[in-house]
């Protein structure tokens, strides 16, 4: 049966290059659904997956008559799961997007219900023998049974979460399509939670990072994820302001992996543009003719003016990824051999 990996919605094309690495071959959006790759293949090799969250196994795809409770019930009743008619204990988690006249937990009893009664078999909410994932897109549905107990992104326990924190697997996303690899020098100027170094410097060890924030106790913070992670590998810690790096840090940079503020706490439109305008100012100087910048930025239509207006850099590649139901730019930006 085809897995099915769960991703960023935006990022799935990081999901196949990865795939790729290793040889296998995969599908963007199956059925059109955002957020999912599927594959071919055996689960247990694909457990160190960087750009993952869950791995499920497909038993389903079907379509329900309406939008009612008793409409999904009766389409995935039709669903057999006969692992269960041998004791093995079982709960049924379902993923919503799109209108539906019940809600999630409503359709978990229901559906667990039917399957009770079915095989007899026994619910177990905190460590079920099968996992029954149900993900329904409007009138759709995808069933199957999840094999990652908790997400892959969860790599490390995270002793500093500030509100908002970069999951691990959109920071693996940015440096691959940064292009990070072999040896160089990464800048990860808004280093926040410091997933971005973490991340850096686990899938990267030859790179040599050096992670940025303006406020002490976040910089502790990030200092004590690294540790938690695993080591002091994570790169070099350091207050600093990302519009006035110049002097601060010497020039040459490979790479610049960024996070910035995307204005929650900033008041006024004026001030983030401002902030943004002085960064890339900086990102300028410090890159390395032919080095990449990729960052994130909320406000795309200013994001994209602010690079076009700076001759040393061209903007490569943008793109739309969803962050916690924020719709949000991707922009991956060559610094000029030669401005033009």
């Amino acid at each position: 049966m085809p897995l099915l990996l769960t991703a960023d919605p935006g990022l799935e094309d990081v999901v196949l290059a990865e795939l790729a690495d290793r040889g296998l071959a995969g599908e963007a959006r199956p059925y059109g659904y955002a957020g999912l790759v599927r594959t071919e293949g055996d689960a247990a090799g694909l457990l160190d997956l960087r750009s993952v969250h869950h791995l499920i196994r497909e038993r389903a795809h079907l379509t329900l008559p309406g939008r009612g409770l008793g409409d999904a019930v009766a389409a995935l009743s039709g669903v057999a799961f006969p692992e269960l008619a041998g004791g093995a204990s079982f709960a049924v988690r379902v993923h919503r997007r799109g209108e539906h006249g019940f809600k999630s937990p409503d359709l978990e009893r229901a559906l667990g219900a039917v399957l009770v009664e079915r095989y007899r078999a026994p619910v177990d909410l905190e460590a079920p023998d099968l996992p029954i994932r149900v993900d329904l897109f409007d009138r759709r549905a995808l069933v199957g049974i999840q094999l990652t107990r908790a997400p892959l992104s969860r790599r490390y326990p995270k002793v500093y979460a500030p509100p908002a924190a970069l999951k691990t697997t959109v920071a693996y996303g940015l440096l691959r399509l940064a292009g990070v690899g072999g040896r160089g020098r990464l800048l990860d100027p808004f280093t926040g939670s410091g997933t971005v170094a973490i991340e850096a410097a686990q899938a990267f060890p030859g790179v040599a990072v050096v992670a940025l924030d303006i406020r002490p106790r976040v910089v502790a913070g990030a200092q004590a994820n690294a540790a938690a992670a695993g080591g002091a590998g994570a790169g070099r810690f350091l207050r600093a302001d990302a519009r006035r790096l110049v002097g601060v840090l010497p020039p040459g940079f490979d790479w610049i992996v960024a996070n910035p503020p995307f204005g929650r706490r900033l008041g006024r439109d004026l001030d983030l543009r401002a902030l943004y305008a002085r960064f890339l100012d900086q990102a300028a100087l410090l890159l390395r003719p032919g080095g990449r910048l990729v960052f994130l930025a909320k406000r795309r239509g200013m994001a994209a003016r602010l690079v076009a207006e700076r001759p040393a850099l061209r903007l490569r590649h943008r793109r739309v990824v969803e962050l916690g139901g924020l719709y949000v730019g991707l922009f991956v930006v060559e610094r000029r051999i030669s401005p033009s």
